[in-house]
């Protein structure tokens, strides 16, 4: 079960990847309208609807890899108190239970949309809609893999994958902190 969470792993981390790529791109095309409306004059027509584009999926798939990353907002006060057992249930029911549960809402109505976002287009570009609202259900139902993945492995998967990650599992960088 491990590997097969770990081969399909590899393939969710795309959110990661065409999120980053999606604000890469959201930042060369404002600064690209930034020069062509103050050096020439001449302001770029469709930048608008591209950075539109560009911030709903660099938004929902970043949204999605903090989610697979456990780096999402948390409120931490109450298991700092509780004992550790209680505490581990108590961010499985409420960080992993809440995730899930807005995942599914997310992606329930993030379905109900693309319909009506078929028929409507950009005014200048004329891309439909329906590939910019897209984005929901793709990063709910990612986000809801990743939470299904959280709570089957217990969060072995993920904890081996942050202490790699750490630089406490680097011994250079946890020798220069001494």
């Amino acid at each position: 079960m491990q590997t097969l969470f770990r081969a399909i792993d590899r393939v969710m981390r795309l959110d990661e990847v065409v999120a980053s790529l999606a604000l890469f791109g959201l930042f060369v095309v404002a600064i690209a309208n930034v020069f062509m409306r103050y050096l020439f004059s001449s302001p770029l027509a469709w930048s608008e609807e591209i950075l539109q584009l560009l911030m709903v999926w660099a938004t929902f798939l970043g949204a999605s890899a903090l989610v697979r990353r456990n780096e999402h907002v948390l409120i931490g006060l109450l298991n700092e108190r509780l004992p550790a057992p209680v505490a581990r249930w108590n961010t499985r029911i409420f960080n992993v239970g809440i995730v899930m549960l807005c995942a599914a809402a997310m992606l329930f109505w993030g379905l109900e949309l693309l319909p009506f976002s078929r028929f409507r287009s950009t005014p200048m570009l004329q891309i439909p809609y329906y590939w910019i609202h897209v984005a929901i259900p793709i990063s709910a139902a990612m986000m809801l893999y990743h939470g299904l993945v959280r709570l089957i492995t217990n969060d072995r998967l993920v904890t081996s994958d942050q202490n790699m990650a750490s630089p406490a599992a680097i011994p250079e960088t946890a020798a220069t902190k001494e």
